[in-house]
């Protein structure tokens, strides 16, 4: 079950990156390491149901993480968790080449 667990994981994962413009959020939120979700909105000119959507994905997905300051919702990339599953694809991919290198 763990490996089902994982691999859905990895799907919820990638198929979040699997987005231009949830691309580009990413980048945005990474130059600005927080950002207030109307600002987010504002830079790509979209509706803010669209904009929420695609921010939601993202976290659900554990790229980013939202944090709440009264009515205001900022997001930020949540790095503990992008890289614990790039780790764990990492190590699902290339598990077997490092063991054949040893």
């Amino acid at each position: 079950m763990k490996d089902n667990k994982e691999i859905l994981r990895f799907i919820k994962f990638f198929k979040a990156l699997a987005n231009e413009e949830r691309i580009e959020m990413v980048r945005l939120l990474k130059q600005n390491q927080e950002m207030f979700a109307q600002d987010v909105e504002r830079h790509f000119y979209l509706e803010q149901s669209t904009t929420s959507h695609h921010l939601n994905i993202l976290r659900r997905a554990g790229i980013t993480k939202a944090r709440k300051e009264g009515r205001k919702v900022f997001y930020s990339i949540d790095y503990e968790s992008f890289k614990s599953c790039w780790d764990a694809f990492e190590l699902l991919m290339f598990a077997d080449q490092a063991n054949s290198n040893t």
